[in-house]
Formats: C-alpha cells, structure tokens, sequence
C-alpha cells in the first residue's frame, strides 16, 4: 500500500470520528438530561425498561410524597383488564401517595439489588422506604437465564450502585460475582468498581454511551406521563374500592372457575391445558441463588437506612397443582422468602395464602382486581407507617 493510500485511508478515519463525535455531541445539547424534570407529570406509572434504568430520570420524578414501588411484570397489566391497577387508583385520585413503580419483566433481586444501591446514593429517596414485590418465578431451580439477564443489565445503575459508599463492601463483592455468573464481562464490571486507572476511563466511555442511549429511549416515555393527580386530599375508602372490584372481576371472570380473566382464560389456557397436566412435576425452588439475591438486596438496603416491605406475591394454586408444582414446593418457596426478610429486618405483606382467591390474580401470576386493591392496601400503610 503506497503512503498516499495510507495518508487518504488515516484523513477519511479521522473526519469520520470527527463526524460521529460531532453528531454525539449535537445529539447531547438536543435531547433532554436524564435528570430533566416535568412539571405537573407524572411518570411513576410508565412501564419502561428505560425509565426503571435511569436512576437520575426516577430522583428527578419523584416528591416527599413518593415510594419506590420494585417489581416486574406485574407493572405491565392494563387498565383495560384491571382497573384497579396503581395508575388507575393513586395516579387518579390525590391519596397523598405517589409510586415510583421500577422495573420491568425479567427484572430480580439481582437487578433490582443493584437499581436500589444506584437510587439510594446520597440519601435521595424521599421517606426512607422502599418497597419490593416479589414473585415465585423468580425461585426456579437453575436460577435465572444469563441471556436473559444481559437484555436488562443497566451500567448506569451498576455504577450508581459501585459509587454508593453506604453498600458494604462484601454485598457489592457478591453481586460483582453474581454478574460475572450472568455472563456480564469484566471490562463492564471493573469498569464500575474503577480501581484502575484504565477502569476509570472505560467508565466514562461505558457511561457516556449508556446515558446517550437513555435519553433516546426516555423521549418515548416523556410522551407516555400523565397528569398528576390533584384536588382535595382524601383517604383511600377500601371497602368501597374493593367491592368495585369484585363487580369489575364477576363481569370479566365468566367462563372458567378459577377466576381468570376470559380473555386469558379462552386463548392462553383452555387451549393447552389437556397436554400441561404434570409439564413441570420436579420443580423444587430450592436450587436457585435468587434467595441470596434477595438477601444482597435487603443488605442494601438496610445498610443505606431503608425500611423495607417485602409483597410475597401468590400464584394460581389450581393451575400450578394442574402442571405439577406441588403445594409443598410453593410453600416451602414462601417460608424461605419469608425467613431471609425476617433475617434482614424487613416487613412482609404475605399474600401466599391467596393461592384459591378468586379473583385475587387476573392470570396465572399477576395480581388481579382484588389483588391489587389489597397489595396498594399494604403499601399505602406501610407509607403511612403502619404495619
């Protein structure tokens, strides 16, 4: 290759860096900070893996009126199915409580363990109280699938959580161990820790392309907020709220026993009940580390001075009996999860008795219409400072 050639090839290169770095930094002075706050919005009821990754998006979004809701696909259920979802009660009516509800489906202890560390640096969370729901799900033997995982990774909240000063050394050990299981590389993992100088300029470069990506991907969620809710303050009348959502259930829940709703019922289930009898007898939800993930968690939190309630989240009993996960498994699933908050000092609203409620799930594992008015029940006390 002649030397002009090489000249040409080295000037196109770096005009094309030059173009790109350019084209970043328009794309940075355009799009809003992360950290950009909305007036009279509120977005604590968006479903967005984008928004449950920006912890600067979640602190800016929230009041002293706010709690930190955790949890996973239960957030997803519509209104248009479950009326009684959070959006519909406290983002409607001003209860003088607001959720901040983080996470997305496939979101665990392990991701929420690290989302937390990231929220609570500085002691930005209004209230001092966080919330977790937890699911059985979560509990299958073989642990979570790494591949899974890696799609729901956030860097930013792995380095919000690395720069906390409150999380023990030994629990950011543990789950720096826990990602390398999950197959997040070392580049990534040290990169958050930043002992070495090389570490700290991969987080730059780690966290300047997380944060671009981001603010991309919260355009689409500042479209989604709604109004805040506002007028004269008032008190959740349950009663009231739990008998509209039974009649809401009875309306939706015709054509099957278990209290499903139709539509789930006739297109999910119905169809391939005859050949699921006894798919998954074996399942013990006992070879798992997601009870450590849980107990790393509750570390974090506690070490930052949060209380903390645990929902233990039901499954449909006759479902689980019909493919073969035996009451015992579930309920020794419950019992652990139990004893590590117990061990960790936490509060537990325990709904594992529900497992044949009627409408107490919508499906086979999210809360239903009467569920959710008794988990909002929970939280609003736990707010409150009740048990």
């Amino acid at each position: 290759m002649s030397p002009h050639t090489v000249h040409t090839r080295l000037v196109a290169l770096l005009v094309g860096v030059v173009i790109a770095a350019a084209a970043a930094c328009c794309t940075f002075l355009l799009l809003p900070a992360q950290s950009e706050q909305a007036t009279g919005v509120e977005y604590g009821y968006v479903y967005s893996g984008a928004k449950s990754s920006s912890a600067s998006f979640i602190e800016a979004n929230m009041d002293q009126s706010s709690i930190l809701v955790q949890g996973s696909s239960e957030f997803s259920t519509p209104s248009s199915l479950v009326p009684q979802v959070p959006s519909q009660v406290f983002g409607a009516t001003n209860y003088g409580l607001r959720m901040m509800c983080v996470g997305e489906a496939y979101d665990q202890s392990l991701w929420h363990a690290m989302a937390l560390g990231a929220l609570a640096n500085g002691n930005r969370l209004p209230g001092g109280k966080v919330v977790l729901i937890v699911a059985p799900g979560w509990f299958v033997d073989g642990g979570q699938d790494p591949n899974t995982f890696k799609t729901r990774f956030s860097y930013s909240m792995w380095q919000g959580f690395c720069d906390n000063p409150d999380v023990p050394d030994q629990t950011k050990s543990y789950v720096a161990s826990r990602l390398r299981q999950m197959g997040i590389d070392e580049t990534t993992i040290n990169s958050g820790a930043g002992n070495l100088p090389q570490d700290r300029l991969d987080s730059l470069a780690l966290g300047a392309l997380d944060d671009l990506k981001l603010r991309q991907q919260l355009g689409k969620v500042r479209q989604e907020g709604s109004p805040l809710a506002s007028g004269e303050l008032q008190t959740p009348d349950w009663e009231s709220l739990r008998a509209q959502a039974l009649a809401d259930a009875q309306a939706r829940s015709t054509n099957n026993d278990w209290g499903i709703e139709n539509g789930f019922y006739a297109d999910r289930l119905a169809p391939v009940l005859d050949g699921s009898r006894g798919i998954r007898a074996g399942e013990t939800y006992s070879a798992t580390p997601e009870y450590d993930d849980l107990r790393a968690y509750l570390q974090v939190a506690k070490a930052n001075g949060l209380d903390v309630l645990v929902i233990v989240s039901p499954v449909c009993g006759p479902y689980y009996d019909h493919i073969g996960i035996d009451a015992s498994a579930r309920a020794t699933c419950y019992e652990r999860i139990r004893q590590v908050a117990a061990d960790e000092d936490a509060q537990v609203a325990d709904f594992s008795d529900r497992e044949y409620e009627r409408y107490f799930l919508y499906d086979i594992v999210h809360f239903g219409w009467t569920g959710w008015i008794d988990v909002e029940q929970s939280i609003y006390q736990f707010a409150q400072g009740g048990e």
